[in-house]
């Protein structure tokens, strides 16, 4: 209904509406700034949800506030329903008044993106910025400048400046952080919180033999005219059999921007999980991952778990975007047709697959350490600490 009024409604209208709005928010940051900073009070945010790297250093405070109650936690997202009740966690809409008096009295920001331009840092607040990826493929930030236009490269400036920890999870990401974000801070080598569990599950890895097995499928974002499930889900199932055993389930995530503007039929055996909040609770889980671009790549197969990139716009995505590494190189099967797809599944070799992933591992420079969550929140008990 949303899209339908914004498509119905004049551009100028909407230009109006959003420069009122911009206007107001940052009104309510100056007016809120007359209120003292409150010393125990740590802000999460994640436009997306209640999901990827700031959920995990969230639940992580959450049990360690089980001994020691002095914090108070809030989560600000667009969708704070996810969030569940039984959590000494706050959730807050994401620009609602309740949100940004707690982002302007706040100690500790813990941040999953950018902040927006009108979102001011004071004096005395620790800014966290945790990201949404560690080692990528497809160039981001400064390393693209000309796919995300001015506006967006000012506000990522200044939200760097304003940032006083950047976590990274190896040496790549720690020299895109000084490139390409700017970052003249402190950056800590800890991991990335969400990829703890792949670490843990890797020193416990046995492939499954029979059961229930599932396979996500999890693009990157290429526009909302593209058909992003184009694939014969029956034919990859039997693919998936044929080498794995057992019954499969296919379980697809898209970007959010194009999630529920595709349908998926149950028949066709594609079950779509875009609209869940956190991705990672369904990749712990899943025995095999499909993608093209995305950077889950390297973190799904931290736990030795088969990765196959399936890249039938490899040349037109590399023109478009440009790509930090040559693709043939990557340590995945790869795949340019379907049927090629299909053939890489059943002639996967899990001994070539890990040792190719160990090599590649050791280029960029992995610093996964299974206890990223423990040590942001180390810091924030720190900060919090140092205030008492």
């Amino acid at each position: 209904m949303r899209e339908t009024i914004k498509k119905l409604t004049p551009k100028f209208l909407i230009r109006i509406y959003q420069s009122a709005r911009y206007l107001g928010i940052t009104a309510l940051f100056f007016v809120f700034r007359i209120f003292p900073i409150r010393k125990n009070l740590v802000v999460f945010c994640n436009v997306w949800g209640y999901g990827d790297n700031a959920k995990y250093v969230a639940k992580e405070l959450c049990r360690r506030m089980e001994k020691n109650k002095k914090m108070e936690l809030v989560f600000v997202t667009n969708h704070p329903e996810q969030i569940p009740k039984n959590l000494p966690i706050r959730a807050l809409k994401t620009n609602s008044p309740s949100a940004i008096l707690a982002l302007s009295r706040a100690r500790v920001w813990v941040e999953n993106n950018r902040k927006e331009a009108y979102i001011k840092k004071r004096r005395g607040q620790y800014y966290i910025q945790l990201w949404h990826g560690g080692i990528a493929l497809k160039k981001i930030e400064g390393d693209c400048e000309n796919i995300l236009g001015e506006n967006y490269i000012r506000r990522a400036k200044k939200d760097s400046e304003n940032t006083d920890l950047f976590v990274s999870n190896s040496d790549f990401c720690t020299e895109m952080y000084k490139r390409a974000f700017w970052a003249q801070s402190e950056i800590v080598e800890c991991g990335s919180p969400r990829n703890d569990y792949f670490v843990r599950a890797a020193a416990g890895r046995k492939e499954r033999t029979s059961g229930c097995k599932t396979a996500i499928y999890a693009p990157t974002y290429r526009g909302e005219g593209k058909n992003y499930c184009d694939f014969d889900a029956a034919r990859l199932r039997r693919a998936l059999t044929n080498r794995f055993g057992g019954k499969w389930e296919i379980l697809a995530r898209l970007h959010p921007l194009v999630a529920g503007k595709q349908e998926f039929s149950q028949k066709k055996g594609i079950v779509d999980i875009s609209d869940k909040p956190d991705l990672y609770s369904y990749l712990y889980s899943a025995d095999v991952l499909i993608t093209d671009y995305s950077n889950i790549m390297f973190e799904f197969c931290i736990a030795k778990k088969p990765v196959f990139l399936y890249a039938e716009d490899l040349e037109t995505y590399r023109r478009e975007r440009g790509l930090y590494f040559d693709f043939k190189t990557l340590p995945f099967p790869k795949a340019y047709t379907k049927e090629e797809l299909y053939a890489e599944i059943e002639d996967y070799q899990m001994e070539k697959y890990v040792k190719n992933q160990k090599e590649f591992f050791l280029v960029v420079g992995l610093k996964e350490s299974g206890m990223a969550s423990a040590t942001v929140a180390e810091r924030i008990e720190r900060i919090i600490s140092l205030d008492q």
